[in-house]
């Protein structure tokens, strides 16, 4: 990262400009000039190592597995080399969205998937994502659908 000096009205102005999710000025200014996030998972000798989120800044190391059960149905992932393998099949995604999609359909998936942390207990991944770049919808109430 590099500092940049911008005047308060020009820091204003971007702040004004900024859209949800966005919480920093690099995710405001990468929007306004279309610069792509690069995610990359943790290298060790030029080659990702486990599975890393940008967005919500959620790392996993090499090996970490993660499971839920669905209608029935147990599925196993497990963090390799920056994407999420699928151990019933050996398929291999990009996001947890993508994982997800793959085996229950549409849903979010953090809080879908489970793991157990170092004392054996079982807890949502969701619970590994930084809070403040979660995204919450608000509520439809029903007199406003009217």
């Amino acid at each position: 990262m590099r500092t940049i000096q911008v005047s308060t009205d020009v820091f204003a102005a971007m702040w004004a400009d900024r859209r949800e999710p966005e919480a920093t000025e690099d995710e405001i200014l990468r929007r306004k000039f279309d610069v792509k996030v690069k995610i990359q998972a943790p290298q060790k000798n030029g080659k990702p190592q486990g599975f890393h989120d940008r967005r919500y800044n959620v790392s996993c190391p090499e090996g970490f597995e993660i499971f839920r059960v669905h209608l029935g149905t147990e599925y196993r992932a497990r963090a390799e080399s920056g994407t999420w393998t699928l151990l019933s099949t050996g398929a291999q995604y990009g996001s947890l969205n993508e994982l997800s999609d793959a085996t229950v359909g549409h849903e979010n998936a953090w809080t879908g998937w489970w793991y157990l942390d170092e004392n054996g207990r079982r807890k949502q991944i969701d619970e590994m994502r930084d809070p403040s770049r979660i995204r919450r919808h608000k509520p439809t109430r029903l007199e406003d659908l009217a």
